[in-house]
């Protein structure tokens, strides 16, 4: 298990965003796309390790294991999540700008 102290104060390497531990179920189903041969890592490697637990930025994008209890910060190890694995976008949180007609 992550020290929440710590967990609060790592930050995805890439965009800062904040990480939280990646629920139960959702690491079920990455493992089930593991087992599958079907996850991929952002250099497109093949994840072949079931997920112990993983840490997921705040927008649900994207995963970086834990292994043995310690987070896998390298940008190249992070897990794009598959889009179907991915929780609702908020649709309050919309640039105004960018939803207006041209």
């Amino acid at each position: 298990m992550i020290d929440e102290t710590l967990l609060k104060l790592i930050r995805c390497p890439l965009d800062g965003q904040p990480l939280s531990l990646l629920d139960d179920r959702l690491t079920a189903d990455l493992n089930r796309l593991v087992e599958q041969q079907a996850l991929r890592d952002r250099v497109d490697a093949l994840v072949d390790e079931p997920l112990q637990s993983a840490l997921v930025t705040a927008d649900g994008t994207r995963a970086y294991p834990v292994r043995e209890g310690i987070p896998t910060l390298i940008p190249s190890e992070s897990i794009p999540l598959p889009a179907e694995l991915r929780p609702p976008s908020d649709p309050g949180s919309a640039d105004p700008v960018s939803d207006q007609p041209l």
